[in-house]
């Protein structure tokens, strides 16, 4: 094999090592983009889910926005949805997150 004709498969090879390893730190800060879902089923399981101008309308129609900032909290085979508020002592909820979760995500991103 010629060198240069090794040089683009090794590139290749690396390419396809390094989408894996984005992959999966992706996996861990995934986000939702515009016209996409993400549906939890009683198990807990997701999947993302692209929208199309159909299920758009019925979302618009059916669904009800979120404030900014939300949380799906899975316990006892129920799903709970916690949104950010004010508290008494006039920090926001999610501020102090790092407080009572153990992601090693959340680290210094509390409050963003």
């Amino acid at each position: 094999m010629l060198p240069s004709k090794l040089t683009i498969v090794a590139v290749g090879i690396a390419a396809v090592f390094a989408a894996t390893a984005a992959r999966a730190v992706d996996y861990e800060t995934a986000h939702i983009d515009e016209r996409h879902a993400m549906y939890v089923d009683a198990g807990g399981r997701t999947q993302m889910l692209t929208i199309n101008d159909t299920g758009h309308a019925m979302m618009m129609k059916n669904a009800r926005a979120l404030a900014a900032g939300a949380i799906i909290y899975r316990s006892g085979g129920k799903l709970y949805l916690l949104e950010d508020k004010k508290m008494a002592n006039g920090k926001m909820m999610f501020a102090d997150m790092q407080s009572w979760t153990s992601d090693r995500l959340l680290v210094g991103a509390a409050g963003r």
